[in-house]
């Protein structure tokens, strides 16, 4: 018997996922041909159809959305055999992949490696900076190994373990007369915890310029004499030096996002992950507790 290869899976995942073959073919970095016909040649292999087809659209079968789940399956333990074994049985030896979102990032990611080096010199720790749909994609596949991300949010196929509570303080300008609220755009969630924990509920004061990075979103605070919302983290690391911005805390008790690991349901790793959130815990509660 013929088995699938492990790309095969990985394209059925892909296509499952975003539901579109010339999106899965782009995630996938192959043609959209290849990508086609790996699938076709899946279906041909189990002897099979897992996808209905016609001339535009298509729908998975039962026992396609069946293959879907066993294959992610099947790519997780994989990604976990990888590092196990290329570790030699020490989990503290070999490569650590993972992704924070944009606005934790920066705060700890200098700190985060000394510790690293300092603590587990054998560990080599690769980071990617993404969004967090596009980091749980990527946790998903098995490209990353964990992720460090702000919560609430939607987390539940993963394992979730809270690290640190990171409340929110307003941040205005000293000649700030009307309330004007800027916001960073909505693929980062720090204005959606921002506007449920602060309680943001008059739209009419959130200016329709939404922000790409916290630079410029301080940059039109500052301009236009307005005000943000920012955690701690930002603040602690200095992101107001040199501005006129000044800072106030929040009284709300829920004014905060809690900071959080993720990492897949189906990982043997949890004993290591574990051990590896301490070291995340420790930096940044250094962090939060700075003046």
């Amino acid at each position: 018997m013929k088995l699938p290869k492990l790309q095969q899976l990985k394209y059925l995942v892909a296509l499952h996922d975003t539901g579109h073959f010339g999106q899965a073919a782009k995630k996938c970095f192959v043609s959209q041909s290849t990508l086609s016909s790996a699938i076709q040649s899946l279906e041909e292999q189990l002897d099979s159809q897992l996808i209905e087809r016609d001339h535009k659209t298509f729908v998975f079968t039962s026992l396609g959305l069946d293959v879907v789940e066993k294959s992610r399956q099947i790519i997780e333990l994989s990604a976990d055999l990888v590092a196990t074994s290329s570790s030699g049985g020490d989990e503290f030896v070999g490569e650590l992949h993972v992704g924070i979102i944009p606005t934790i990032a920066p705060f700890v990611l200098t700190e985060l490696i000394k510790k690293m080096q300092m603590d587990c010199p054998q560990l080599q720790l690769y980071v990617r900076e993404d969004t967090s749909d596009n980091c749980l994609s990527l946790l998903r596949d098995g490209q990353l190994d964990i992720v460090l991300l702000a919560t609430p949010y939607d987390t539940h196929e993963f394992v979730k373990l809270d690290i640190a509570s990171d409340r929110f303080h307003r941040v205005f300008h000293p000649e700030n007369k009307e309330p004007r609220t800027y916001l960073l755009e909505s693929e980062h969630c720090l204005s959606e915890h921002a506007i449920n924990g602060c309680h943001l509920t008059d739209d009419h004061n959130i200016h329709p310029f939404h922000a790409s990075s916290l630079s410029s979103l301080l940059a039109m605070v500052e301009g236009h004499k307005g005000e943000t919302y920012l955690p701690t983290l930002a603040l602690n690391s200095g992101v107001l030096k040199g501005s006129s911005l000044q800072a106030e805390s929040m009284t709300n008790p829920d004014a905060a996002r809690e900071l959080s690991l993720v990492w897949r349901k189906t990982s043997h790793r949890r004993s290591f992950y574990l051990a590896v959130s301490e070291l995340f815990k420790t930096v940044i509660e250094t962090k939060l507790a700075a003046d």
